[in-house]
């Protein structure tokens, strides 16, 4: 009988250092380190007279954890902020949120008069530059649509 109360002791003085473990592992279980993508920062055309994008700013969101069942903090993991050629001063497409279903991170521009899907990635061509490739689809169907590619620097 004393045995047993010694080994029911025993258990109530470890349980509570195995529960700690427990949580402490599944815990670390749901995190992950975050790399920051090269893509992020703020990118210029390389051609100053462009008549196209003429600034891209990548952001990124580390949602390196979970929190019932979702990544955390919630939102997008990207957002892509652009600036196309406008006179007198460039116009602010603004920022919206972006996903990276490839190896391209992936954001749709709905500007009313045209849909336009843009694909930003490094350019495997060109070490060090961003390429984005933008589909323009204009709302009026007299409009073509069409496809520009450009290189950015890091500023």
């Amino acid at each position: 009988m004393k045995l047993d109360h010694t080994i029911e002791a025993m258990w109530r003085g470890c349980l509570p250092v195995f529960l700690l473990l427990v949580f402490l592992i599944q815990s670390s279980a749901c995190h992950a380190q975050c790399a920051t993508p090269k893509e992020e920062g703020s990118w210029a055309n390389v051609n100053p007279q462009t008549s196209s994008i003429t600034l891209v700013q990548v952001r990124f969101v580390c949602q390196d954890q979970i929190l019932n069942g979702k990544p955390y903090p919630p939102g997008p993991p990207y957002y892509i902020h652009i600036y196309g050629k406008c006179h007198p001063t460039d116009c602010d497409w603004g920022e919206v949120g972006a996903t990276r279903p490839s190896t391209a991170i992936t954001a749709t521009y709905n500007q009313g008069f045209a849909k336009r899907l843009v694909y930003v990635r490094m350019s495997p061509a060109r070490p060090d530059q961003l390429w984005v490739q933008t589909r323009t689809t204009f709302s009026d169907p007299r409009r073509a649509s069409y496809t520009s590619n450009d290189y950015f620097i890091r500023r």
